[in-house]
């Protein structure tokens, strides 16, 4: 019977140290935590997701008691983007996402093969890239869709605001990009009058859509939903800003919408 690797010995063969009592591995900027964070209340334990700093704004951060002056990886600084606020603001997470960044910038082939050996180490299944910033380079995408296409059992999927991108993963059954940016419309995600009427816009052009029901049902999140992972256009209600989607006089329309919806989600069992 063969030996059942230690997550130790799994990261030594993709070349990393990885120190057992931290948790933590050895980069070209010290000891670090890996890259993958798995899932919160809202996405779900089980949905890992990796992201970066968001928009274009420098930031100033630190890693290992080192200071760096870091920019964001998304070309939009979009009013209402819930990456700059909530648990965002607090600079613990702008040095974690910072620290992302770097690797992400300056070290890439470090990077993918440290995300590959911690795919394999804690056998992930599902990954969300960038809760936070997007594909700043076609390198960097290129990146992804390689990580995506060597680890076929896992399912990919992200968001883009470049047009640019927003194909890469095109041939990949286990990968998706959502579109952040509906070519000559805008965000995917507003109030709920804006995404009504984007919806039923979408529709009419005969594009396959979908508006997420998990900011509206507790009972789902990532790991028990398809949609980002199966549509290219998603539609998010706004969220993490002023606007309260439930005052919003138009709430019932859009749950009644929501709800009238393909199932694209996995109830529990």
């Amino acid at each position: 019977m063969e030996k059942k690797m230690t997550k130790k010995e799994i990261y030594k063969s993709f070349g990393i140290e990885y120190d057992t009592k931290s948790g933590k591995i050895a980069s070209p900027i010290g000891m670090v935590k890996p890259p993958l964070v798995d899932g919160n209340k809202k996405i779900g334990k089980g949905a890992f997701h990796f992201s970066t700093l968001p928009g274009t704004a420098l930031y100033d951060v630190v890693v290992n008691n080192m200071s760096f002056t870091v920019k964001g990886t998304c070309p939009c600084d979009c009013v209402g983007c819930y990456a700059k606020t909530g648990n965002y603001r607090f600079q613990s997470v702008k040095n974690a996402l910072g620290m992302r960044t770097i690797l992400a910038r300056d070290y890439m082939a470090f990077l993918e093969r440290a995300i590959n050996a911690q795919i394999a180490a804690d056998k992930i299944k599902l990954l969300r890239i960038h809760a936070a910033g997007d594909m700043f380079s076609m390198e960097y995408a290129a990146m992804w869709k390689r990580i995506a296409r060597n680890n076929p059992g896992v399912v990919v999927w992200t968001y883009t605001k470049l047009t640019a991108c927003e194909n890469m993963f095109d041939g990949l059954n286990n990968a998706n990009i959502v579109k952040s940016i509906i070519p000559g419309i805008g965000k995917n995600y507003g109030t709920c009058a804006y995404i009504i009427g984007l919806y039923h816009t979408l529709k009419a052009a005969g594009h396959d859509v979908y508006i997420c029901r998990c900011g509206v049902d507790n009972g789902q999140h990532c790991t028990t939903c398809t949609g980002c992972s199966k549509n290219k256009y998603v539609l998010f209600l706004e969220h993490s800003t002023d606007y309260k989607a439930a005052s919003d006089p138009l709430f019932p329309e859009f749950i009644k919408l929501v709800n009238s919806q393909p199932v694209q989600f996995i109830t529990a069992a």
